[in-house]
């Protein structure tokens, strides 16, 4: 595979060296990695689709929409910046993360990712071209992008003739891209919300196995339980309150369109040791604690309550399960202060492990259906799915629901149009330059300043100085995003 991705960069390689020195007459020219390709085919039919008057008042929306935008994005970026100065180090997001372009950005699948983008920047961009000729200002090229495959389109308004007409006009122009980036992604939602989504129904009742543990494999339904079944988790929970620790019982298991049997020890899984902490070296990660002095460990709630109970220095006896033999380890607890500085954790006992009971690992079969469902949920969650791994969402858990392959294709696809032109829309509306959000700002921070009857070039002058600012901030604080849980990792604070 690695040598067929080496072959068609390489053939790319040599389609740009051929572009470059006999392409231009064809109106090929490069830009980086990128082949464009300018013509004026496809001018005629901006003119003849702008001349409707109704983008005078899709024009002014767009302004509405990209302030709108504007403003909750700021707000975003801000709030992102606050929580910069206290996550960790480790959790600091990849700078790759900024950058919407397939295989460069690690959550974006490349074929649904160049699709997506493509769509984008085409509406983006034909959305400018035609704004501006409704303003009366000059296309002087169009054309397409290629890497590989064509991955966008752009439209040239005469640059001269856009700094000349009236603001209202120039603003119209650079809100059309961004608000019909919007529009698009809402049109998007609409049809994943009220069409698509409501399709998504489970093979069989049950609750799905979600986390890992216990050695069940993640994405099966269980459907039986020490041999009851369960249609819900509120079934599956009032069953394992029956189990007792230390003990084996029988589930089964639907993995797409097969159907097995698994046994387990009921306890409390062990999926973290902290390092340095009484239960390194004492713990592995896939032990299973059934009893810690002589107290059963059936579920999250019963350690947790069992560990609020102790001090540090305590002497523990815990009763553990791993690799197929039984262990009984004694272990003295340190001062949970050491580990997570918060007053109140000054004295707590502390053994270092995260653990979780079998009922903490397995969601309601309708529980993803809701989370594929724009409107089941909260849109935030909605839009995280690519960095939560569920979009696209794993085959293995596509084939726990009655879709077809073909089915969850086109849901992705839409999926994919809505996520990169909602990224592409609000990010352009942001109020820095060289964004289209920077220019619409500055045009009324302009227009505010010559309300109080300060000469034209003057608030031209003022409302740039004040736009370059903000630009500046907007970048500081983007970066602060990505560098400042890195710099926490050498200087406190």
């Amino acid at each position: 595979m690695i040598w067929l991705i080496i072959a068609i960069f390489a053939a790319w390689g040599i389609v740009l060296y051929i572009a470059k020195k006999k392409g231009e007459k064809y109106g090929f020219d490069l830009m980086g990695p990128l082949l464009m390709w300018k013509t004026e085919k496809g001018k005629k039919f901006i003119d003849r689709i702008s001349r409707k008057k109704l983008w005078k008042h899709y024009g002014n929306a767009a302004i509405i929409i990209c302030i709108v935008a504007m403003f909750f994005t700021t707000l975003l970026i801000i709030w992102n910046v606050i929580i910069a100065f206290s996550i960790p180090p480790e959790a600091a997001p990849s700078p790759r993360l900024i950058l919407g372009i397939p295989g460069i950005n690690p959550i974006i699948p490349i074929g649904y990712g160049i699709l997506a983008l493509a769509v984008a920047i085409i509406v983006h961009e034909f959305s400018h071209g035609i704004l501006a000729r409704f303003g009366k200002i000059k296309v002087n090229s169009l054309g397409l992008l290629f890497l590989i495959f064509p991955v966008g389109a752009f439209v040239e308004p005469d640059e001269e003739e856009l700094k000349n007409t009236s603001r209202m006009k120039r603003s119209r122009v650079f809100a059309a891209g961004p608000a019909s980036n919007i529009i698009l992604a809402l049109v998007c939602i609409l049809l994943l919300g009220f069409i698509l989504a409501p399709l998504i129904t489970p093979k069989a009742d049950g609750v799905i196995v979600a986390g890992d543990g216990y050695g069940i494999e993640k994405w099966g339904i269980i459907t039986e339980l020490n041999e009851v079944e369960i249609n819900d988790k509120k079934e599956f929970i009032n069953v394992t309150h029956t189990l007792q620790p230390g003990k084996f019982y029988n589930i089964t298991l639907v993995y797409g369109e097969n159907v097995t049997q698994k046994r387990f020890l009921h306890g409390i899984y062990v999926a973290n040791v902290v390092e340095n902490s009484p239960a390194e070296n004492v713990l592995e990660v896939g032990s299973i604690i059934y009893r810690i002095d002589g107290v059963l460990m059936g579920s999250r709630e019963d350690f947790f309550k069992f560990m609020n109970s102790t001090r540090a220095g305590d002497k523990i006896t815990i009763d553990f399960y791993y690799n197929g033999s039984f262990f009984s380890k004694n272990v003295t607890l340190a001062d949970k202060y050491d580990f997570i500085r918060i007053g109140e954790n000054k004295g707590k006992g502390f053994l270092g492990v995260e653990a979780y009971g079998i009922q903490d690992m397995v969601v309601d079969a309708n529980y993803f259906p809701k989370v594929y469902n724009p409107f089941k949920g909260r849109f935030l969650p909605y839009l995280a799915l690519p960095f939560t791994g569920l979009s696209p969402p794993p085959k293995e858990l596509a084939n726990l629901y009655t879709p077809s392959p073909l089915f969850w294709m086109l849901y992705n696809i839409l999926y994919w149009i809505f996520w990169l032109n909602f990224a592409i829309g609000t990010f352009n509306a942001l109020p820095s330059v060289p964004l289209d959000g920077g220019y619409i700002f500055k045009d009324g921070m302009s227009y505010v300043i010559s309300r109080f009857k300060v000469k034209k070039e003057k608030a031209e002058k003022i409302s740039a100085i004040l736009t370059n600012a903000i630009s500046i901030i907007m970048f500081l604080c983007i970066f602060s995003i990505i560098i400042v849980p890195r710099l926490r990792g050498f200087i406190s604070f």
